[in-house]
């Protein structure tokens, strides 16, 4: 089903300006409560819509596994009073349960049965397009988990944000790089937001802009060659921003940063110089590993910067 950017969107968006978005675990808020309830009208269904007998009997059969799974688990009779039916149960207990992580698993359990029943079965929002929308209400919200794999996760396992995103914010922020800053909040708003293309881009972009800032923080000239990575980490390198006496520790690092960030940014993303006749997918985990390595890049470059002043 089709996301609008509405204009309550816009304006959130406007007032929060460039403010870190921190993910949060703890919380669901009621506003995406409803938005799976939707998703669950549309491809589980409702069995008490006029339908033919037998696709009710497909509802009601699925809602109901899905009720006595989860009143099993929790050692319950039923999941909410107040209601007659499974599905019904299964929505009072979504919107009004204080407990996230039982909440979670009654989601969890409902979109592992989404992407395994033909959809024939059901309503017309295909399992595919199902599990994208609810992994955008999640990002929407800034809820720190995603559905992938049968299972939902934690954001954090996918690109560590507490220990990456959180701390180049910080660091960047503390230092004064504004525009990096800038440019790294708006790669991980185009991540929040599914435009991963963007995401790969912008975190380049905050990446190579990070190292122009220490080099004109400390007048040291990149004029003389385009200002791309490479060319970029060769002038911090050679003005032994990391010390020489460790130089063969770090080997490796400059390796990956020469190669790693980089050619990703080049191939998928592909650097601002066009995508060519095809349209070129990059999907969730690539952008995700972008953010992660650019993250990771700029904390190390700022606090060797930081360190040696």
């Amino acid at each position: 089903m089709p996301i609008f950017d509405t204009f309550a969107k816009r304006k959130r968006k406007a007032e929060q300006g460039d403010k870190p978005v921190v993910f949060r675990q703890d919380e669901l808020p009621h506003q995406f409560r409803i938005q799976v309830v939707h998703i669950w009208l549309t491809t589980l269904g409702d069995p008490e819509q006029r339908v033919v007998n037998s696709l009710r009997e497909d509802r009601e059969q699925a809602w109901s596994e899905i009720h006595n799974i989860m009143c099993r688990e929790l050692g319950v009779f039923r999941l909410w009073d107040g209601s007659t039916t499974p599905m019904g149960y299964c929505q009072q207990f979504l919107l009004g349960s204080l407990n996230v992580d039982d909440v979670l698993s009654l989601i969890e359990l409902s979109f592992r049965t989404i992407v395994s029943e033909p959809i024939a079965k059901f309503g017309g929002q295909s399992p595919e397009d199902a599990v994208e929308e609810l992994n955008h209400r999640f990002r929407e919200h800034g809820i720190g988990y995603q559905f992938a794999g049968g299972k939902i996760i934690s954001v954090e396992s996918l690109y560590l944000h507490t220990e990456t995103v959180e701390p180049a914010v910080s660091l960047l922020h503390a230092a004064g790089f504004d525009g990096p800053l800038q440019e790294f909040m708006l790669a991980h708003e185009h991540y929040r937001k599914g435009n991963y293309k963007d995401a790969i881009v912008g975190a380049e972009n905050a990446f190579e802009s990070s190292m122009k800032t220490i080099c004109d923080r400390r007048s040291w000239d990149y004029s003389s060659k385009p200002a791309t990575a490479k060319n970029l980490i060769d002038v911090l390198w050679n003005h032994k921003l990391i010390p020489s006496e460790m130089q063969s520790h770090f080997t490796a690092l400059r390796s990956t940063l020469e190669s790693g960030l980089p050619t990703v940014r080049n191939q998928a993303g592909q650097g601002g110089h066009g995508q060519g006749a095809d349209v070129v997918e990059v999907p969730d985990h690539l952008a995700s590993y972008c953010l992660h390595l650019a993250a990771t890049n700029i904390v190390f470059l700022i606090e060797a910067h930081n360190d040696s002043t």
